[in-house]
């Protein structure tokens, strides 16, 4: 599996060091956000600034975290899947990188960010 983030019992974060709970005090999680569904051409893909630019005002400009789920609230360490995740980025699930992929689609997936809560 390649990724950058770390992975929890529910999802997997980057930076690698964040958790559900290190987004406290003047920061909170948006809404979970699931803009794309997979397919065979390419995968799941939920992109930052899609997001941002879609749900301006429920996405922040300068998240500090980000977290992905699969979109039945599974880890993506569960799927096989081979994916990438960047606060900047987003999430990338490509079919391509997964093993037996003409066989296999990318789950569906979702991500959430930590934003300053004034901006959410």
């Amino acid at each position: 599996m390649l990724s950058t983030g770390v992975l929890s019992q529910q999802g997997i974060f980057e930076p690698y060091t964040f958790t559900e709970n290190s987004c406290t005090g003047s920061y909170k999680w948006t809404t979970w956000f699931d803009t794309n569904d997979p397919n065979m051409a390419q995968g799941d893909v939920e992109i930052t600034n899609h997001i941002q630019k879609f749900f301006p005002n429920f996405m922040c400009l300068f998240p500090i975290a980000i977290e992905a789920q699969t979109s039945f609230d599974g880890s993506p360490a569960s799927t096989g899947d081979v994916f990438r995740i960047t606060v900047k980025d987003g999430f990338l699930c490509l079919n391509q990188q997964v093993i037996n992929y003409k066989n296999k689609m990318c789950q569906d997936y979702k991500v959430r960010y930590c934003c300053p809560a004034n901006t959410v």
